[in-house]
């Protein structure tokens, strides 16, 4: 999985939240998706920053 492709499926899922397209009864199955996406974008940004802050420290 992709930084790129979580972000696509987790915009796919907010609108099928704020549209209502989303039964009850899969309701909590998407939710622990969505979170699940979410923690990873944000390990994803935080090793990029990481690895980010290291080079410039190695142009100093």
């Amino acid at each position: 999985m992709t930084y790129e492709g979580a972000m696509q499926r987790l915009e796919a899922l907010a609108r099928e939240m704020e549209a209502g397209d989303v039964a009850i009864d899969s309701l909590a199955e998407k939710l622990k998706e969505a979170q699940q996406l979410l923690a990873y974008c944000k390990a994803q940004l935080t090793k990029a920053e990481a690895e980010v802050q290291k080079l410039l420290k190695e142009e100093e």
